[in-house]
């Protein structure tokens, strides 16, 4: 480590064959020839963090039959494309933090990666969720200081054996219900720092296992839209209060924890609509609204087809709701059909 290595050549450890541990972080490694690790049959892991990699050099994986676990956080590589770790399917740990230049995650990135158990792409200026439905094993993923402003149904398809997940700090403000369904596996969840005001109902319920959430320092509007937050924290993370959070919003609500809230917080009364928003036929591309009069002193919600609630604060990048309690879109697409239903509540 730490020696200004620039290259490593074909054939450069071929008679280190008991060799378990090559750490060769913190380098200044820019090229890593095909063949470079020829005779490391007994290596196990491979330190190539702090480098200057800009592209992962798949060839030279050839071989490391043995290898269990593979370092490249913190290179300047552009993307990972497909099959980019196929010769390592031994692999168990990937660490690929910080990669700050990453443009590009090919759809077959992680093919071949059936053994994996721990995957890093923590702070990887990641805007989408990858494909990751090869990592059938994987049991620990770390995703945080990305931007993610919404998380989808089928973000997580197919990992069903996934205990830990770790999402903070990624700029999210909105989950979709139904985008964890496939987590059955999961036991810690932490959505700690990031824009989310609530949450769909019953976004947790196929989370049997889950006994660890972290939902702090999050803006959380605590409405009678929260009250379904409230009483699952209570009755299923009944740890600690400091983990899940404190109300935003409104004002009189500012400080109080999400487990303390209760129905005597606020005066929640049945739905009460003048006029009911019609059905509405839209041609793709237009814009639209959707209208829903009611009495003064009351606070107006969306419930959209997809299970997110949508207020007048809310942070949606085509959809919002007026001063009125209209629901405008500025554009409309072919997913936005569906049931849309207004909510009404008293204003506290």
């Amino acid at each position: 480590m730490e020696n200004n290595i620039q290259m490593i050549q074909a054939d450069t450890f071929r008679h280190l064959h008991h060799l378990e541990v090559l750490q060769l972080g913190r380098n200044a490694i820019r090229q890593i020839e095909v063949g470079a690790f020829n005779g490391l049959a007994s290596l196990n892991t491979l330190e190539l963090f702090d480098n200057w990699l800009t592209v992962i050099p798949s060839g030279a994986f050839e071989y490391l039959s043995k290898l269990r676990e593979l370092w490249l956080r913190n290179n300047p590589i552009e993307s990972i494309p497909s099959y980019a770790f196929n010769r390592v399917p031994s692999l168990m740990r990937l660490d690929l933090g910080e990669l700050k230049k990453l443009e590009y995650i090919s759809e077959g990135a992680f093919e071949g990666l059936y053994n994996l158990k721990y995957l890093n792409l923590g702070m990887c200026n990641i805007k989408d969720m990858p494909n990751l439905t090869p990592l059938v094993g994987l049991e620990e993923l770390e995703m945080s200081g990305n931007n993610f402003p919404e998380i989808k149904p089928g973000s997580f398809h197919g990992l069903k054996s996934l205990k830990k997940l770790w999402i903070m700090n990624s700029q999210i403000n909105l989950i979709e219900r139904n985008a964890f369904d496939d987590l059955t596996a999961l036991v810690e969840l932490n959505l700690a720092h990031n824009n989310l005001s609530s949450l769909p109902h019953d976004l947790f319920a196929p989370l049997r296992y889950l006994v660890e959430l972290h939902l702090h320092h999050n803006p959380w509007d605590c409405d009678c839209d929260i009250l379904w937050l409230s009483w699952w924290l209570r009755e299923y993370i009944p740890t600690n209060s400091t983990c899940c959070g404190r109300c935003h919003a409104p004002l009189h609500m500012r400080g109080r924890f999400l487990v303390e809230v209760d129905q005597t917080s606020f005066q929640c009364s049945a739905p009460f609509i003048m006029d009911a928003p019609m059905d509405l036929n839209i041609s793709e591309g237009r814009v639209a609204e959707l209208k829903c009069r009611t009495p003064s002193m009351s606070s107006v919600r969306w419930l959209l087809p997809n299970g997110t609630v949508l207020s007048h604060a809310s942070s949606h990048p085509r959809i919002s709701v007026l001063n009125d309690g209209t629901l405008n879109f500025s554009h409309v697409l072919l997913t936005d059909t569906g049931v849309y239903t207004c909510m009404v509540t008293n204003v506290a």
